[in-house]
């Protein structure tokens, strides 16, 4: 139960750290180097794709252990 619980809140820690941190970036991104927020949301978007597409095919292509063979 501990296990649990101490996963749920790095889980909760690593979000909040990486919300704040794409905030921050996008800010610079705007600010100080010029960017459009549509260059900035269609580069996240891109981003988000890229770093999401391997761990759904890995997870999507993993074999259930409750599947049956045939």
């Amino acid at each position: 139960m501990e296990d649990t619980i101490d996963t749920l809140v790095m889980t909760a820690v690593a979000v909040g750290v990486a919300g704040y941190l794409a905030l921050f970036l996008a800010h610079v991104a705007h600010v100080d180097l010029g960017f459009s927020y549509a260059q900035i949301r269609d580069a996240a978007m891109f981003g988000a794709i890229v770093l999401t597409m391997p761990t759904a095919i890995g997870l999507l292509g993993q074999k259930r252990s409750g599947d049956a063979e045939g």
